[in-house]
């Protein structure tokens, strides 16, 4: 367990985990208009806002290993 992870209180546990369970969430979203867009642009728009979603998920959660 890290310091930080240590060092939160349950409150601020549980909007990590809202955080984190939005992240998902806005990521399925995403890819699914990344499946229905026909523009290519527009595609990878979404494509790369659902990546960045994921990123995010993925440090929030190194918080709490």
């Amino acid at each position: 367990m890290n310091s930080l992870s240590s060092e939160i209180n349950e409150m601020e546990l549980q909007n990590i985990r809202h955080l984190v369970l939005g992240y998902d969430m806005e990521a399925d979203k995403y890819n699914c208009y990344a499946q229905d867009a026909t523009d290519p642009s527009i595609k990878q728009f979404f494509q790369q806002s659902a990546q960045s979603a994921t990123r995010n998920k993925q440090q929030l959660m190194q918080f709490l290993q």
